[in-house]
């Protein structure tokens, strides 16, 4: 059926079921298409976001700011909103969506794309967009960033990191500010903020010379080597300003190893998923057998939702023995290795303790731990490493607690747990440690938490 003879069929039709109304859109020779009447759907469901119309969900910013939208919308723009919204996570029963880390104007661009297919782009804000989109694998939106960059990116625009210099040196103090501060700072070493802020304050330093306290402040100068250290004091411009003596005294004191200010991580960028040592089944899967092998996490690819395939890379072995059933932490930018077992007897349990410099990527042996034991947890806070319960052979649980410290290199022994426990989880919040679950000595499994001062007791209750 086609043509005339198609429509005066169906005008007979209409007419005998009388569809009067069928009928007289078929006379008045009104036409269209699926692709124009799917433009006209998302059309006005991009009208109905603009006006705030029956959206059912809120996301909110690192920032606080706030963008209404519709979860449908949300799980079809993509597998990662999908998996949250619709994979039974807390978020898929939650009216607002926190999203950490992500400034308000990405959401604005990501939501503006759900809605509309396109995304506004500059060069201002591409590098920033592009890391957010890959984050919530949008291949759609990250495919017109690409195409951005391949259409610009030439000699001209590529001079601007040969150029980088000059133009650092014109950067205004407030964006400067905000730049030193944020943890998405791309660099090798802290050392590199240092030198930049010198380089800023020499260009101009009648000018900027009374800036350069507040932005000494935002250099996290805790991660400095010791070398670092040793060059950042002998940089003429910190004794040229009155105002930056705070930070020379905080220089000097991590020199000598008797810093007690506040600590400070790496930036986001520089900091390395690892994996440390444990226990590996044989190439014929015969057998569980240690491992001496320290892994870290080179590239994530994406896949469907929220999983991840991740690049392994072997950056070191431990020293021997292997280990596993250990604890491993990082302060100062050392990693340390403690405890664990060597291997699956009841005499095989360690209070050995080891330190590793990423930096030099060299380890050191440190004094025993007071204790063998496995299955403890470990945390750091003011300085000191605090190692919490554990077990010490496959029927006995500790409450002891011992912690280290780096500036004397040696293990003291705190105040003990209210319960012997191990197998438990352990995490510092707000200058607070509290431990949590684990199992006694009976191998009940305890559902509690509490709180640990390393100069009180525990004390029951979840922060």
């Amino acid at each position: 059926m086609g043509g005339e003879e198609g429509i005066e069929e169906v005008l007979d039709v209409c007419q005998h079921l009388n569809f009067e109304r069928l009928r007289e859109m078929n006379k008045s020779g009104v036409r269209t298409s699926a692709e124009k009447e799917t433009e006209k759907t998302l059309e006005k469901i991009k009208n109905m976001w603009d006006r705030g119309e029956c959206c059912d969900i809120t996301i909110r910013a690192e920032t606080g700011e706030s963008y209404q939208a519709h979860r449908l919308v949300l799980a079809a723009g993509g597998d990662y909103f999908r998996a949250l919204l619709c994979g039974g996570l807390r978020e898929s029963r939650e009216d607002v969506v926190w999203l950490r880390g992500v400034p308000g104007w990405v959401i604005e661009s990501i939501l503006h794309f759900f809605y509309t297919g396109r995304l506004w782009l500059d060069w201002g804000r591409i590098w920033e967009l592009t890391a957010a989109l890959l984050q919530f694998q949008l291949e759609g939106a990250l495919s017109l960033c690409t195409d951005f960059l391949r259409e610009r990116m030439d000699e001209g625009s590529c001079a601007d990191k040969v150029s980088a210099e000059e133009s650092f040196r014109a950067v205004p103090l407030v964006l400067l500010s905000r730049l030193l501060q944020k943890d998405s700072l791309r660099v090798e070493s802290e050392m590199e903020v240092f030198r930049a802020v010198v380089t800023w304050v020499e260009d101009q330093p009648e000018d900027r010379l009374p800036s350069l306290p507040d932005l000494l402040r935002h250099v996290r100068t805790p991660l400095l080597s010791r070398s670092e250290l040793q060059e950042a004091l002998r940089c003429p411009l910190l004794y040229r300003s009155p105002g930056a003596r705070a930070a020379v005294e905080a220089l000097k004191s991590l020199a000598k190893g008797s810093y007690r200010g506040p600590e400070c991580g790496p930036r986001t960028p520089n900091q390395v998923l690892a994996l440390v040592g444990g226990d590996t089944v044989d190439d014929d899967f015969m057998k569980r057998v240690p491992s001496r092998t320290v892994w870290s996490a080179q590239r994530f690819h994406s896949g469907p939702g929220l999983i991840r395939t991740i690049e392994w890379k072997c950056v070191t072995n431990i020293p021997e023995p292997a280990r596993f059933r250990h604890c491993v932490c990082l302060l100062n930018n050392k990693l340390y290795l403690l405890g664990g077992r060597k291997y699956y007897g009841s005499l095989d349990v360690l209070k050995s303790a080891l330190r590793f410099d990423v930096l030099k990527k060299k380890w050191e042996e440190l004094p025993d731990m007071l204790r063998q034991r496995d299955y403890f947890s470990a945390v750091c806070l003011g300085g000191r490493i605090y190692v919490l319960g554990g077990s010490w052979d496959y029927s006995q649980c500790l409450n002891e607690v011992e912690s280290y410290s780096p500036e004397e290199n040696s293990w003291r022994l705190d105040h003990p747990l209210e319960t012997a426990v191990c197998g438990h989880a352990a995490a510092v919040l707000e200058g607070q440690i509290y431990i949590s679950g684990g199992c006694d000595s009976h191998h009940h499994c305890l559902p509690t938490m509490c709180g640990y001062d390393p100069v009180g007791v525990a004390s029951p209750g979840p922060p």
